[in-house]
């Protein structure tokens, strides 16, 4: 969609450097995916805060990262009867 607006090219210029864009366009499309990213970080950050999100010990948060399967478990196809 084409809109025509006034830009402070100052900080869109600030803010290419800041989100390593090259194009007006390319910034302002950047700017506002962080700016939602931002408050949908706030809003998580808040939930954690408020005990509505767990977050995992750091020891669930290993054992979460192991295989559930063993590496040397033989597999089904393998297996003859």
């Amino acid at each position: 969609m084409k809109t025509s607006i006034d830009i402070d090219r100052e900080a869109a210029n600030e803010a290419a450097a800041l989100l390593g864009t090259t194009t007006l366009k390319d910034t302002v499309d950047a700017a506002l995916r962080e700016v939602v990213s931002a408050e949908l970080r706030r809003q998580l950050a808040e939930d954690v805060l408020a005990g509505l999100l767990s977050v995992p010990t750091p020891e669930e948060a290993a054992r979460a990262k192991l295989p559930k399967v063993p590496f040397d478990a033989p597999l089904e196809r393998d297996l003859v009867e």
